[in-house]
């Protein structure tokens, strides 16, 4: 096996876990919105889980966001390397 098919293998292996990670972020945000209609339906009690919910809200939206940025910095990650085998290609 080569240099370019190593490549192309990592490649692939980052693109399969860019789609994972698409899926993670898709079921997050189901959760998300499940517990946004959750939040609303506790609004008028103002009781604890009310709280606990909002906590919970504001994880799932971290989780998201730093899923989102592991998605662009391995895309771009990706990206140079795509950049440098056609380099040594050229």
């Amino acid at each position: 096996m080569n240099a370019l098919d190593r490549l192309k293998e990592k490649i692939d292996t980052w693109k399969a876990r860019i789609r994972e990670l698409e899926g993670e972020t898709a079921r997050l945000r189901e959760e998300k919105e499940a517990l946004s209609k959750e939040l609303e339906a506790c609004k008028e009690g103002g009781s604890k889980e009310l709280e606990n919910l909002r906590g919970t809200l504001e994880e799932k939206e971290a989780t998201i966001v730093a899923l989102r940025k592991e998605l662009e910095t391995k895309d771009a990650e990706i990206e140079a390397i795509i950049a440098k085998v056609e380099a040594l290609l050229e």
